[in-house]
């Protein structure tokens, strides 16, 4: 089983690479039979396929930014972001990402907490981050 500072690390490192366009990298997090659930009440992308074409039209458009520490309980992780979008990330909304992890420490489900009415000006502190 993977430690709490271990999961923590995993999680931290899901925006940044989503920021940097890694795709790859952002599989090689998920288990191969993981699921998203973005946001939650939409449907539920099941397995590397749909988790590529689930990422893919964002990269690039969208940064994500750490918004505070990830909190690690047992098999899980919460942790706050700001999504900046648009090409130069004018708009920000706020998520709550949660993670649960499988016992190799890769991520088994991704849940995110977000509506688009809550969408907002970034600030010129988040744009800066």
């Amino acid at each position: 089983m993977a430690s709490a500072d271990q999961l923590r690390k995993a999680h931290e490192r899901y925006p940044q690479l989503v920021t940097g366009g890694d795709l790859e990298g952002i599989l090689a997090l998920y288990a191969e039979d993981a699921t998203i659930e973005d946001p939650i009440g939409s449907e539920l992308q099941r397995g590397h396929d749909a988790i590529r074409a689930f990422y893919a039209p964002v990269l690039g458009s969208t940064a994500l930014k750490q918004a505070g520490p990830a909190c690690v309980a047992g098999h899980e992780s919460a942790m706050p972001i700001v999504a900046l979008i648009g090409p130069e990330g004018q708009q920000a909304l706020d998520i709550i990402s949660v993670l649960r992890f499988n016992d190799d420490g890769r991520i088994a489900s991704m849940r995110a907490y977000w509506s688009m009415d809550a969408m907002r000006a970034a600030t010129p502190e988040e744009r800066a981050r």
